[in-house]
């Protein structure tokens, strides 16, 4: 790899994990077991499908359940804990809105 490539590289691991820091010191306060098992938490939020809708001036994400109830609410409250910043989706007008579904 190249000097350059390898320092871009370096640089997207690092806002990467920086993120995923960030996002698991907020899932602290609703997951009793947040320090040994927030990293892993989160992969699977991040691996688990959702929907995408637009409605009116929001862009809705909507995560399906995860393994466990636990789990699913915990993530349900980061998901209203990133709501409540209002942040526009890059490139529109859209706030992202984020929820987990409800179980069938």
């Amino acid at each position: 790899m190249t000097p350059e490539r390898k320092r871009i590289h370096d640089a997207i691991r690092m806002a990467t994990y920086n993120a995923e820091s960030a996002l698991a010191r907020l899932l602290a306060s609703h997951y009793a077991r947040a320090d040994d098992e927030a990293r892993s938490l989160l992969r699977e939020a991040f691996g688990a499908s959702a929907d995408l809708e637009v409605v009116g001036n929001e862009l809705h994400v909507r995560l399906d359940p995860l393994s466990a109830p636990r789990r699913t609410a915990a993530i349900a409250g980061l998901c209203e804990d990133l709501t409540a910043t209002k942040t526009i989706y890059p490139g529109t007008g859209l706030t992202l809105v984020y929820s987990v579904k409800s179980g069938t």
